[in-house]
């Protein structure tokens, strides 16, 4: 790289994952874990190394720097090996995929997510298929033998399927299915309006004004998705419209019989770690039997014993599970959801997804999950720039726009 050059494409990098010119000036150590996560995706980049190790690089993103970060890895000239759950985003990343599953890797070459999937549930009914023939054509040859192995008249024949039974390849049956599936309660209905922003203010102090002028309006029918570079003031609109935090100027008015459902971004803080998933929800939630709470947990597949050990030692993804289980408890007629496929793997996402479709109230949402919003969302709001507005597209035409405005900043988009 031509050192005269280093400044302005380390700059162009740091604006693609979203540092403002002001941002890049400040001191690393003023960063919180998110930015410095930031930094150090930066750093790789600008390295240029051979090979490129990413590990679930769009968690910490927002839907601009994921376009971004995608953008890039797609002309990028050498080897980029990535864990990731993000569908939309290795479908435009991946040109192979290492599927590991079963103590195994598989293999599918010139597979971005879509194929390999398409593939690999062929592949999965096609060992289905041959697994089952196999076992009837086993049963079959075993019965001719039990029934003929000791006829004088039949013991050659018998003798001859032994052999072609021994002979014949053991299939290994096929892999149980992983599969999980989220469910919430039932909604009573209530007459609207259910939430209203009306000309919101909101600042931390008089010189710190973070959104202005927002008007937002939420129904039992919503599926809203809101997206918008970090630190943009997104979870900040939750949290005014759930009433943690109150407006400087204007009006939010909510039914009063509302129910509220919040899921938090650091939902995991809620969760006393040391406590087992049941007795943590009779401690907060008092007045069901165990047995019902365990109820509960499984329908947001958390199964079995795994309700009665301490949360400390569930995954990321069962501590989300856990926290929609507690959600759910409240009976919500309104979702409001902070980035919640976060930590989930992909089949807890699409069930996640099918949950929220199926869901009689409202939904509500900040999410960098371009999958996540196209199937949810019909309604699509873009907070930047001290605004709240409607987009008059969908998450798509969204990245489009902000690709536009990429090139238009001059950032680098490949190595």
């Amino acid at each position: 790289m031509e050192s005269d050059k280093a400044e302005s494409r380390a700059a162009s990098i740091l604006a693609g994952l979203g540092f403002s010119a002001e941002r890049q000036q400040n001191a690393t150590k003023t960063f919180s874990g998110g930015w410095r996560m930031r930094l150090a995706l930066a750093r790789a980049l600008f390295c240029e190394p051979d090979l490129l190790l990413l590990d679930e690089p769009s968690n910490m993103l927002d839907v601009p720097s994921i376009a971004f970060l995608s953008n890039y890895l797609q002309g990028y000239p050498s080897t980029v090996l990535v864990v990731s759950h993000d569908r939309a985003f290795l479908n435009e990343v991946a040109t192979d995929i290492i599927h590991q599953h079963s103590q195994r890797l598989d293999y599918y070459r010139g597979a971005n997510f879509e194929s390999f999937y398409a593939t690999r549930e062929e592949r999965k009914k096609t060992a289905k298929r041959e697994y089952e023939n196999q076992m009837a054509q086993r049963a079959h040859l075993q019965a001719f033998i039990d029934k003929f192995r000791y006829n004088a008249a039949k013991s050659s024949e018998a003798q001859s399927r032994i052999k072609k039974l021994e002979k014949m390849p053991v299939l290994e049956p096929p892999e149980t299915e992983y599969s999980v599936k989220f469910k919430f309660p039932e909604v009573e209905k209530l007459s609207p309006p259910i939430i209203q922003m009306t000309g919101v203010t909101f600042g931390y102090s008089k010189e710190n004004i973070l959104l202005r002028n927002v008007d937002l309006d939420v129904q039992l029918d919503s599926r809203i998705g809101i997206v918008g570079p970090n630190g943009a003031g997104k979870t900040t609109v939750l949290k005014l419209l759930i009433g943690k935090l109150s407006p400087t100027s204007g009006l939010i008015s909510q039914n009063p019989r509302l129910r509220v459902g919040f899921f938090a971004q650091h939902h995991v803080d809620a969760l006393d770690l040391t406590m087992s998933a049941v007795s943590f929800m009779a401690k907060t939630y008092p007045g069901k039997t165990d047995e019902e709470y365990r109820r509960q947990l499984g329908a947001f597949g958390i199964t079995g014993t795994t309700g009665l050990q301490k949360m400390a030692v569930l995954s990321g993804g069962q501590k989300s599970r856990v926290a929609f289980a507690c959600l759910a408890l409240t009976n919500p007629h309104i979702l409001v959801l902070d980035e919640p496929s976060n930590h989930l793997d992909i089949e807890a996402m699409d069930a996640l997804a099918d949950a929220l479709k199926e869901f009689e109230g409202g939904v509500l949402m900040v999410s960098h999950d371009v999958t996540m919003l196209q199937t949810v969302c019909t309604s699509l709001w873009v907070c930047d720039g001290g605004t709240v507005e409607k987009f008059p597209g969908d998450v798509q035409a969204y990245k489009k726009r902000i690709a536009a405005q990429a090139d238009a900043a001059g950032v680098v988009k490949a190595h």
